[in-house]
């Protein structure tokens, strides 16, 4: 029932209440007559009185003696009747407590909801606007001349993967756990190979893109303001050092073999991330801040769909419905970036034999 309803309802009891109320002070009334009458008719006998006068003022008494105890009867059930409603009228006033309170909550998450789609559309809106005004600003810059990337060659596919947590409030070493084991359940699980580097400093990127020769590098960690936070290495005075967007490219760049794509798994990452595009072709970035289970959620099931030879367009669009289905409401914040010359749909990095 609704509110109103409730409502009406407890209305009618109250008016019904009054009305048996009134009724069972009338019935008392009368039996308290009847039976003031009956002593009367009874105190009319005395010794002088006839026998057959006797007789009918016991009559008389005796019949109002009756006509009290059908008022008695009156009151009796007007008061089984008011206990019934008395009840009914407490249930009612329950269950419509009950329905305010679910009718309040039921408003506070409507607006909860309505202020979080705002938030999303202003979030989407501004990222827009961001995007608009730095494609201005390339078309205006000069021409740059990227080198043709070429398909992926049938080998296994190498992954530095990189993590910073010099202020240790982040569970990266929980998400390399989940991508590894989403990997090793993948179809193609052996044809690519994670070299993990925990608390990364930037000669570890240098000294991976050396010894590995990654096709991919991840980095998950702090980030923004068009930077990345790597790790100091230091055990008694851990700190974070500051990378930003424009050296990160260099340092990618300073390579025989640039990798083919970024990813970047950290907030606010696709803020200035255009160009690191100057140095790998493809670059996977966070729109806004991200939660550690979506950034750990994000990373186990894009690197699954790679690793069963989907192309990273359709592996990103896999990871980013998996943040909704888990009800995260995060699925629009990872974001690809890639060269104007490359469909991302159509480019596999692991590739079986023989395709």
């Amino acid at each position: 029932m609704s509110e109103k309803q409730y409502r009406d309802k407890i209305v009618a009891i109250r008016k019904q209440q009054a009305s048996d109320e009134t009724n069972r002070g009338k019935a008392r009334a009368a039996a308290g007559k009847h039976r003031a009458d009956a002593a009367k008719e009874l105190q009319k006998i005395t010794p002088r009185t006839s026998a057959s006068m006797a007789r009918t003022y016991q009559r008389n008494a005796e019949n109002l003696e009756k006509r009290a105890q059908a008022e008695d009867k009156k009151v009796s059930a007007l008061s089984v009747k008011l206990s019934k409603s008395a009840g009914d009228l407490a249930t009612a006033e329950e269950n419509l407590a009950r329905e305010i309170k679910s009718s309040a909550k039921k408003e506070e998450d409507k607006k909860k909801a309505d202020a979080r789609t705002r938030e999303q559309a202003d979030a989407r809106r501004q990222q827009k606007e961001k995007s608009h005004a730095r494609e201005i600003a390339r078309l205006s810059s000069p021409t740059v001349h990227y080198v043709t990337v070429q398909p992926p060659k049938p080998e296994i596919l190498r992954v530095l993967y990189l993590t910073a947590n010099p202020e240790m409030d982040l569970r990266t070493e929980v998400e390399v756990r989940d991508v590894q084991q989403a990997v090793k359940r993948a179809l193609h699980r052996d044809l690519i190979d994670i070299q993990y580097r925990p608390a990364a400093t930037p000669e570890d990127l240098l000294d991976g893109l050396n010894d590995v020769r990654p096709h991919v590098v991840h980095f998950s960690g702090h980030a923004g303001d068009a930077a990345v936070l790597f790790d100091n290495a230091s055990v008694d005075g851990p700190e974070g050092r500051d990378v930003p967007f424009e050296l990160l490219a260099r340092a990618l760049s300073a390579t025989a073999e640039p990798p083919k794509l970024l990813t970047l798994n950290g907030c606010d990452t696709l803020d200035g991330a255009e160009v690191l595009l100057e140095a790998t072709p493809v670059i996977i970035a966070m729109a806004t801040q991200i939660s550690d289970l979506a950034a750990s959620a994000f990373a186990a099931r894009f690197y699954a769909a790679i690793a069963s030879a989907q192309p990273i367009g359709p592996a990103l669009r896999q990871g980013a419905v998996v943040l909704d289905l888990m009800g995260l409401d995060e699925g629009w914040k990872p974001t690809l970036l890639s060269r104007d010359d490359l469909d991302v749909d159509d480019l596999v990095l692991v590739r079986v034999a023989g395709e």
